[in-house]
Order: C-alpha cells, then sequence, then structure tokens
C-alpha cells in the first residue's frame, strides 16, 4: 500500500505529542491492553493475526481512555460543577468512571435502547443516567442542551482533541507491542477511535494499512467516506448500538483522512461472530467490538498484509442478548 501524507485538521485531529502526553495520564490508572496472537485466525486466513483485546480495560472497552484523558485535563473548578456526555454506553461508562476518580458530578443521556447492562454500570459508579432520549442522536441532543444549560463540559464520544488524544493511546501501545505490524482493523462508529489511532499510525507508521469497519445498520461513516459528504443513516436495530449514530464534517474528516478503506459487514456475520468469539476463545464481546473479527471471518477484507491487528472493544453485551446469539449460531 502507497503511504501518504495526511492533510489533517489540527482543530479536529490531535497531534502525536498530545497522545504521548495522553499516554502519562493514561498509564497512572491502567496498564497497556493485551496484545494476543489468534492461533485459529492466523491458521484460518493464512496470515498472522493479533487482537488488541481493549475488551479488558476498566469498563470494557476503549472509551475509558479519551474520558479519563478529557478529567485530567480539566481546572478544579470545572470538575466542581461536573460533566455531561451523551452515549450508546460505552463512553458513559467511561465518563462516569473518570468522573468518579476525580471526584467530579457526571450526568449521562443515552437512548433507552442502550443494553441495560451499560445503563446499570453507569449508575454503579455514581453518574446519573437519562434514558429518555428515543436514539442515540436525540441523547446527544439533550445532553449538549444540558450542557449549556448549566454552563458545564459536554464530552463528546467521538469528537475533541483531548478525547481523540485518549484514544490514541492505542496505537501508541500497538506500535510498541508489535512493531511489524502491516494493517490495523479499527471498530468505527463516530471516527474517535480511528482520528486517535489514525493520528498515531499516519505519522509514525504510513505503511501500515488502516481499515474502518461497521455494520451495515451502523454505517453512517462508509456511506459518508465513499459520497464525499455526510451522508444520513437511518437508525435502526442493531447488534453494534456502540457504533449506532450518525456523523458530522468533522467526523467525516476524519474518516477521510484516517482510513485506507471503510468495510461493512452484516448483521447476521456479527451475531455469528459474537457467538464464535465466545465459544472458541472465550471472549465475551458485544457488536460494536465484534466487527473487526467479523470482517476478517468473513471474507470483508482483500489482500491480507499482515501482521493485522484486530482492535476488539466492548465485553458490554446483555446476557439475554449473548443467550439468544449463542442458541442461533
Amino acid at each position: 500500500m502507497a503511504a501518504f501524507n495526511p492533510a489533517f485538521d489540527p482543530t479536529i485531529v490531535p497531534s502525536v505529542d498530545a497522545v504521548r502526553e495522553a499516554a502519562l495520564n493514561v498509564r497512572s490508572f491502567m496498564p497497556a491492553s493485551r496484545l494476543e496472537r489468534s492461533d485459529v485466525l492466523t491458521n484460518e486466513l493464512g496470515v498472522e493475526v493479533w487482537l488488541k483485546l481493549e475488551l479488558e480495560n476498566p469498563t470494557g472497552s476503549f472509551k475509558v481512555r479519551g474520558a479519563f484523558n478529557v478529567l485530567a485535563g480539566l481546572s478544579a473548578e470545572e470538575r466542581r460543577a461536573g460533566v455531561v456526555a451523551s452515549s450508546a454506553g460505552n463512553h458513559g461508562l467511561g465518563v462516569a468512571y473518570a468522573a468518579k476518580a476525580f471526584e467530579t458530578p457526571a450526568m449521562l443521556y443515552v437512548p433507552r435502547t442502550a443494553p441495560q447492562v451499560k445503563k446499570d454500570g453507569i449508575r454503579t459508579l455514581g453518574a446519573i443516567v437519562n434514558d429518555e432520549a428515543l436514539d442515540y442522536d436525540a441523547a446527544m441532543v439533550l445532553a449538549k442542551a444540558h450542557a449549556e444549560r448549566h454552563g458545564i463540559r459536554f464530552i463528546n464520544p467521538c469528537l475533541g482533541l483531548d478525547l481523540l488524544a485518549g484514544q490514541g493511546t492505542v496505537a501508541l501501545e500497538l506500535l510498541e507491542q508489535l512493531p511489524s505490524v502491516g494493517t490495523v482493523l479499527i471498530c468505527t462508529g463516530g471516527g474517535g477511535l480511528l482520528g486517535g489511532m489514525g493520528a498515531v499510525l499516519r505519522m509514525l507508521a504510513p505503511q501500515v494499512r488502516i481499515v474502518g469497519v461497521q455494520s451495515e445498520e451502523t454505517a453512517a461513516m462508509t456511506k459518508s467516506v465513499h459520497a464525499g459528504h455526510v451522508v444520513d443513516s437511518p437508525v435502526t436495530p442493531t447488534l453494534a448500538d456502540g457504533l449506532a449514530g450518525q456523523i458530522d464534517a468533522d467526523a467525516l474528516h476524519i474518516g477521510q483522512q484516517c482510513a485506507d478503506e471503510m468495510l461493512l459487514v452484516t448483521e447476521a456475520e456479527l451475531g455469528e461472530t459474537i457467538a464464535w468469539l465466545h465459544r472458541t476463545l472465550d471472549l465475551k464481546v458485544e457488536g460494536a467490538g465484534a466487527v473487526t473479527v467479523a470482517a476478517l471471518r468473513h471474507g470483508r477484507v482483500p489482500s491480507l498484509s499482515g501482521p493485522v491487528v484486530a482492535v476488539v472493544s466492548g465485553r458490554n453485551i446483555d446476557e439475554s442478548r449473548l443467550h439468544t446469539l449463542l442458541s442461533t449460531y
């Protein structure tokens, strides 16, 4: 793959130095997430495959990295005033975790369809949950209005230099763990992880092929990148609830500059992969975190160049949903 020099907008995509600073904050509360070679996938695909196990982080996903970095950068006065965020669930867990660590009041707006395990987890961490919104985008509208009404920080789940710098620490760790990485598959919703990791990989390892993966029912980024402009996507039921929602022009910039390609998996492929991960690798993975492995297992990634790393992020799946998938596939 021919590398190119990205034209990053510095108001959207963080610098590598900012990510390195964020790494100091992240390492203060969690070790590097494990990178584990998958012998099963390696043998099946004929190329070396590794899994970056972000689902083992506190709160079960990469989201806690960015949330903690945001809270770490707030003033004492801002922390006392509190924060508000909108989330499909995992960002909310990350914000709630960081808010508890910094003794900051936190209000989370989530869609009523968010998995109960995520809503319960946020409340257990001490944050307030409002789940009156019909969907993810409606929850964001409510959260932004709350921030404006109370004059407090709104923590966007997918955008913000401090947030993306935190997410980019995944890539710094990866380059330390596997300098020879050839392809990285990144679970992609609004572009937070893609933007953070892309900021690092494009500058420090431009030879690495970056593949963003979504489900067909959470395809706002893929459709927009392919069209060259923001495309609205219908809100439909999906196993990948953590990737749901629309994107804006800033997120599109991330997709255009940070992904060599955007790929989609079907809901059936995703469901089968969640069940396969549980049975074969003993991993409990939600839909948003399983899209990367689904793309590999179902032949969605052409011309694999190894070593391949699939980011697996998100263990917060309701038991009832998991049991249904295990009985179906």
